[in-house]
C-alpha cells in the first residue's frame, strides 16, 4: 500500500511541475466538437474515503455490526464515444471491512479487507460537469487482517475473489472530479463452513448461511493527468 501511495504522490506531483510549463487542463479545453478527444477522454489518479460494512442475511451472525471508516486509491482511465457516452476503467487498491463483536467478545474487533479492484463503468454526462457511472466490477482479496493478526486467506474461509456492481455521481471541473458512488458486492464474503475467527481464536459456530457480503459508500477526489 505504502508503494501505492508513493506512486500516486509521484504521479500528482510531476503533473504539478508540467502544469507550471504548460497549464493544467481547464473547462475550456474540453469542446463539443472534439469527439473522443474531449473531456470524455483521459487517465488520471483518484483516492478518497471508503464507509465499508456487511449485508446479507447470514451478517446477523455478528453482534453490533458497525461500519468501518477506510480508503480506496488508484488511476482510471476513460475513452469517450461520444459526448454524451464513455467507457471508465480504474485498477485500484481498496480496503474494506467491518467492525462487530460476537459470541460475548467484550471489544469490538476491526476485519480489514484488502482488495485490487477493476471496475469498469458505463459514464452517461447529464451536463457539461455532471455524469452518472454504472457497471460492474471484479475485485481479488490480496490481504486480510483481524484484530491484530495477519491471516492466511487461503486458511481463513474468505473467498478470494469478488464481483459486484457500482452506480454512482460525479461532477467535474476542469481536470478536477468529485465523485460519490455505491459499490454491493454479488458473491458472499465467505466460504459456506467457515468459521469467523479473532487472533487465531474461533468466536463463532460454523458459518451455516454465507449471504455475506461487502456494501461500500465511496467519496473520492480526481485529477486528470492527459486528455
Amino acid at each position: 500500500m505504502k508503494y501505492l501511495l508513493l506512486l500516486l504522490v509521484s504521479l500528482a506531483a510531476t503533473e504539478v511541475a508540467h502544469a507550471q510549463v504548460r497549464g493544467l487542463p481547464s473547462a475550456g479545453d474540453y469542446s463539443e466538437g472534439q469527439g473522443t478527444t474531449s473531456r470524455n477522454t483521459g487517465f488520471g489518479i483518484k483516492g478518497g474515503l471508503s464507509y465499508s460494512d456487511l449485508k446479507g442475511s447470514g451478517a446477523g451472525i455478528f453482534t453490533n455490526l458497525n461500519q468501518l471508516k477506510t480508503f480506496h486509491a488508484g488511476v482510471y482511465g476513460q475513452y469517450g464515444f461520444t459526448h454524451f457516452a464513455s467507457v471508465q476503467v480504474e485498477l485500484l487498491y481498496s480496503r474494506k471491512g467491518f467492525q462487530a463483536d460476537s459470541n460475548g467478545l467484550k471489544s469490538q474487533q476491526t476485519t480489514q479487507l484488502n482488495y485490487i479492484e477493476l471496475p469498469i463503468l458505463f459514464v452517461g454526462n447529464i451536463t457539461e460537469t455532471l455524469s452518472i457511472h454504472l457497471g460492474p466490477q471484479v475485485s481479488m482479496l490480496s490481504s486480510a487482517r483481524t484484530g491484530s493478526q495477519d491471516l492466511d486467506i487461503g486458511q481463513s474461509g474468505y473467498n478470494r475473489f469478488d464481483f459486484g456492481g457500482i452506480v454512482g455521481a460525479e461532477a467535474r471541473l476542469g481536470p478536477a472530479r468529485v465523485g460519490v458512488r455505491y459499490d454491493l458486492s454479488f458473491a458472499n464474503l465467505y466460504k459456506s463452513g467457515s468459521a469467523v475467527t479473532y487472533n487465531g481464536h474461533p468466536i463463532s459456530t460454523l458459518i451455516t448461511d454465507n449471504n455475506i457480503r461487502n456494501s461500500v459508500l465511496q467519496v473520492y477526489l480526481g485529477i486528470g493527468i492527459a486528455h
